[in-house]
Protein backbone atom coordinates (compact mmCIF):
# COMPACT_ATOMS: atom_id res chain seq x y z
CA UNK A 1 0.00 0.00 0.00
CA UNK A 2 2.73 2.48 0.80
CA UNK A 3 4.43 1.82 -2.74
CA UNK A 4 1.41 2.67 -4.44
CA UNK A 5 0.74 5.95 -3.02
CA UNK A 6 4.03 6.36 -3.09
CA UNK A 7 4.37 5.66 -6.82
CA UNK A 8 0.98 7.64 -7.48
CA UNK A 9 2.58 10.67 -5.66
CA UNK A 10 5.27 10.58 -7.61
CA UNK A 11 3.52 10.86 -10.50
CA UNK A 12 0.84 13.57 -9.56
CA UNK A 13 4.01 15.73 -8.50
CA UNK A 14 5.59 15.02 -12.67
CA UNK A 15 2.21 15.46 -14.15
CA UNK A 16 1.79 18.76 -12.10
CA UNK A 17 5.07 20.18 -12.56
CA UNK A 18 5.35 23.35 -14.85
CA UNK A 19 6.04 22.88 -18.43
CA UNK A 20 9.13 25.45 -19.27
CA UNK A 21 10.70 23.49 -16.21
CA UNK A 22 10.90 25.90 -13.66
CA UNK A 23 11.21 23.72 -10.75
CA UNK A 24 14.80 23.02 -11.62
CA UNK A 25 14.60 19.61 -12.81
CA UNK A 26 15.59 18.64 -16.13
CA UNK A 27 13.72 15.93 -18.05
CA UNK A 28 15.78 14.19 -21.33
CA UNK A 29 12.12 15.14 -22.98
CA UNK A 30 12.13 18.93 -22.56
CA UNK A 31 14.86 20.63 -24.59
CA UNK A 32 16.60 23.59 -24.10
CA UNK A 33 17.52 23.80 -27.55
CA UNK A 34 17.54 27.76 -28.23
CA UNK A 35 19.32 28.44 -24.94
CA UNK A 36 22.13 25.82 -25.90
CA UNK A 37 22.60 27.26 -29.30
CA UNK A 38 22.95 30.97 -28.39
CA UNK A 39 25.32 29.79 -26.03
CA UNK A 40 27.46 27.80 -28.09
CA UNK A 41 28.02 30.16 -31.05
CA UNK A 42 29.03 32.86 -28.24
CA UNK A 43 31.37 30.55 -26.73
CA UNK A 44 32.75 29.69 -30.31
CA UNK A 45 33.28 33.02 -30.92
CA UNK A 46 35.35 34.10 -27.37
CA UNK A 47 37.35 30.61 -28.17
CA UNK A 48 38.38 32.07 -31.54
CA UNK A 49 39.02 35.61 -29.92
CA UNK A 50 41.21 33.36 -27.43
CA UNK A 51 43.34 31.42 -30.14
CA UNK A 52 44.02 34.78 -32.19
CA UNK A 53 45.45 36.89 -28.93
CA UNK A 54 47.10 33.88 -27.79
CA UNK A 55 48.92 33.85 -31.56
CA UNK A 56 49.30 37.36 -31.32
CA UNK A 57 50.81 37.57 -27.94
CA UNK A 58 53.73 35.05 -29.04
CA UNK A 59 54.38 37.08 -32.10
CA UNK A 60 54.22 40.83 -30.04
CA UNK A 61 56.68 38.53 -27.49
CA UNK A 62 58.99 38.22 -30.22
CA UNK A 63 58.69 41.64 -31.92
CA UNK A 64 59.32 43.06 -28.58
CA UNK A 65 62.66 40.62 -27.83
CA UNK A 66 64.27 40.29 -31.30
CA UNK A 67 66.35 42.67 -32.31
CA UNK A 68 68.10 41.28 -35.14
CA UNK A 69 65.38 40.39 -37.49
CA UNK A 70 65.97 40.88 -41.02
CA UNK A 71 63.52 43.75 -43.10
CA UNK A 72 61.62 41.09 -44.38
CA UNK A 73 61.00 38.97 -41.05
CA UNK A 74 59.73 42.25 -39.59
CA UNK A 75 57.31 42.57 -42.68
CA UNK A 76 56.07 39.11 -42.13
CA UNK A 77 55.71 39.05 -38.34
CA UNK A 78 53.85 42.90 -38.53
CA UNK A 79 51.19 42.04 -41.66
CA UNK A 80 50.50 38.91 -39.47
CA UNK A 81 49.77 40.72 -36.39
CA UNK A 82 48.27 43.39 -38.22
CA UNK A 83 45.52 40.52 -39.45
CA UNK A 84 45.43 39.03 -36.11
CA UNK A 85 44.23 42.28 -34.28
CA UNK A 86 41.64 43.21 -37.00
CA UNK A 87 40.42 39.52 -36.52
CA UNK A 88 40.74 40.17 -32.74
CA UNK A 89 38.90 42.98 -33.31
CA UNK A 90 35.95 42.08 -35.49
CA UNK A 91 35.37 38.79 -33.29
CA UNK A 92 35.33 40.89 -29.68
CA UNK A 93 33.17 42.74 -31.62
CA UNK A 94 30.49 40.47 -32.44
CA UNK A 95 30.52 38.38 -29.21
CA UNK A 96 30.32 41.39 -26.56
CA UNK A 97 28.50 44.32 -25.93
CA UNK A 98 30.67 45.22 -22.92
CA UNK A 99 33.02 48.49 -23.55
CA UNK A 100 35.86 47.32 -22.01
CA UNK A 101 36.82 44.80 -24.34
CA UNK A 102 36.17 46.31 -27.37
CA UNK A 103 37.56 49.58 -26.40
CA UNK A 104 41.10 46.94 -25.55
CA UNK A 105 40.58 45.56 -28.86
CA UNK A 106 40.43 48.62 -30.64
CA UNK A 107 43.65 50.02 -28.83
CA UNK A 108 45.50 46.66 -29.87
CA UNK A 109 44.09 47.15 -33.21
CA UNK A 110 45.76 50.81 -32.77
CA UNK A 111 49.33 49.73 -31.76
CA UNK A 112 49.77 46.55 -33.92
CA UNK A 113 49.00 49.37 -36.45
CA UNK A 114 51.32 52.34 -35.37
CA UNK A 115 53.98 49.34 -35.17
CA UNK A 116 53.52 48.37 -38.73
CA UNK A 117 54.19 51.87 -39.67
CA UNK A 118 57.48 52.25 -37.58
CA UNK A 119 58.66 48.76 -39.29
CA UNK A 120 57.78 49.90 -42.55
CA UNK A 121 59.93 52.72 -41.61
CA UNK A 122 62.60 50.67 -40.82
CA UNK A 123 62.53 52.32 -37.05
CA UNK A 124 62.64 49.00 -34.98
CA UNK A 125 63.16 50.26 -31.58
CA UNK A 126 59.72 52.48 -32.22
CA UNK A 127 58.54 48.89 -33.65
CA UNK A 128 59.58 47.08 -29.94
CA UNK A 129 57.97 49.73 -27.73
CA UNK A 130 54.09 49.96 -30.04
CA UNK A 131 54.70 45.96 -29.35
CA UNK A 132 55.12 46.34 -25.79
CA UNK A 133 52.42 48.09 -25.61
CA UNK A 134 49.90 45.99 -27.71
CA UNK A 135 51.22 42.60 -25.67
CA UNK A 136 49.90 44.65 -22.42
CA UNK A 137 46.88 44.88 -23.73
CA UNK A 138 46.39 41.43 -25.46
CA UNK A 139 46.93 40.05 -22.20
CA UNK A 140 44.35 41.37 -20.91
CA UNK A 141 42.16 40.55 -23.68
CA UNK A 142 43.64 37.20 -22.86
CA UNK A 143 41.94 37.09 -19.52
CA UNK A 144 38.59 38.39 -20.73
CA UNK A 145 38.59 35.54 -22.54
CA UNK A 146 39.27 32.81 -20.63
Amino acid sequence: MFRFSSILMMAAAIALMPADGSAGIKFPWQSKAKVRASAKVQTKEIARVERDVQRLESLLATAKTSTKLSQKSWKSVVSEATMLADRIYTNVKSATKEKAPVRDAEKLRTHVQNMKKEAERGDYRNTQRHAARALTVATRLDEWAG
